[in-house]
């Protein structure tokens, strides 16, 4: 190996292991609002802290879980299909085009029991996050095409109590077991040796509350506590580096009303300290609003939500190329004879554009932009 690669894998290395890397398979975003669920993706995401219908709870606000008259079965299951195209405007390479492209189902699998008149637990498995694209000509700056994939995945196993206190307030807990693996694949036309990969668990907890204002009225918040993950890189191309992979706290708040006998109005709010995660990072911040609509056996759904940036162009790299975020998802919902519920939903989530004006003391960052950078979701749920 000459001096010019290992310069440049070093490089890699130092840019990993002075960020803190988190996920989200919308590969300009990070984490995922959709639970998997014809309700959440039809939705964008807006009805998750507000559910107190099914076992779903369990990933959304765990006090909603209090909402169970008996015991549920929440099975979901979202494919997305991602697709980002960076214009590069490195020297040397002005208008370098490369594409990136993944294709990726994520599950839900979640079930809750009441115990007695106050206690409900909850079980549930999903990723609620990751991030994965395979570029057709590699993204880097410079004369190298250095990255040819980039996948970050992240999956909860949860646990969750929830206690109805009266019948105006309910709390809840969760305990988390978080995965976390990281897979990028170096240079085009090489072996998987080229790759640095890693994986981890660690544990973090999640509290939630419901307040029902009155018989048409109920709010949720819930907080997250994120995840802290250390990696141990496993590479041939270079000794073994350890990076972090932390997952940021945040903080749910949302209301549900229903205007008549038909249609329900949701509203919510969310707040993740990507400040926290490295020191380039901003807050980020995000609400939307959505409409439920009551037929005999259907009900229809839709919702707009949005989430601002972390990164200016500045500070914004081809590993995490992080933006603003607009999703606008539509769904439906039928109630079938044996009283289960069958779920269809699309979302189109548009992850930004994307700008990077790059570093030209760093050779894998190029300047750029992203010209087409989004993902279509498609979800079919059953609970019972």
């Amino acid at each position: 190996m000459n001096y010019a690669t290992k310069k440049l894998l070093l490089s890699i290395t130092i840019v990993l292991g002075s960020s803190t890397m988190v996920a989200n398979v919308s590969a300009a975003g990070l984490s995922l609002s959709q639970l998997a669920t014809a309700e959440s993706i039809g939705t964008a995401g807006v009805a998750n802290v507000t559910n107190n219908r099914d076992a779903s709870a369990v990933m959304a606000n765990p006090a909603g879980l209090s909402g169970i008259s008996n015991s549920s079965i929440m099975i979901g299951v979202q494919y997305l299909d991602v697709e980002s195209d960076f214009t590069g405007n490195s020297a040397g390479r002005p208008h370098d085009e490369t594409t990136g492209e993944a294709g990726q189902f994520t599950p839900n699998l979640s079930y809750g029991k009441r115990l007695d008149d106050r206690w409900v637990v909850g079980m549930g498995l999903h990723a609620p996050g990751g991030l994965g694209l395979s570029y057709d000509n590699g993204v880097a700056g410079g004369p190298l095409n250095i990255i040819n994939d980039n996948n970050i995945a992240i999956v909860n196993l949860t646990t969750s109590l929830a206690y109805q206190v009266n019948d105006s307030w309910s709390l809840g807990a969760s305990m988390i077991a978080q995965y976390a693996e990281v897979a990028i694949d170096l240079f085009q036309d090489t072996d998987k040796a080229n790759s640095l990969v890693g994986e981890n668990w660690a544990p973090s907890f999640a509290l939630g509350a419901m307040y029902h204002l009155s018989q048409n009225t109920h709010l949720g918040v819930t907080y997250n506590y994120g995840a802290k993950h250390n990696l141990d890189l496993r590479s041939q191309v270079i000794s073994p580096q350890a990076i972090d992979v932390n997952w940021p706290q945040s903080v749910d708040v949302g209301v549900a009303h229903q205007l008549n006998a038909a249609v329900t109005l949701m509203v919510s709010g969310h707040w993740q300290q990507w400040s926290e995660y490295d020191e380039r990072y901003s807050d980020t911040w995000g609400g939307g609003v959505a409409l439920s609509y009551q037929l005999t056996t259907w009900t229809l759904q839709a919702g707009v939500s949005m989430d601002s940036s972390p990164l200016t162009a500045e500070n914004r790299d081809v590993l995490l190329p992080l933006d603003k975020q607009w999703r606008a998802g539509i769904g439906a919902v039928k109630r079938l004879k044996t009283g289960n519920e069958l779920g269809f939903a699309y979302q189109y989530n548009s992850l930004g554009d994307g700008e990077i004006t790059g570093n030209a003391l760093n050779p894998i960052q190029p300047s750029g932009y992203y010209s087409n950078n989004r993902v279509h979701f498609v979800g079919l749920s059953l609970s019972f």
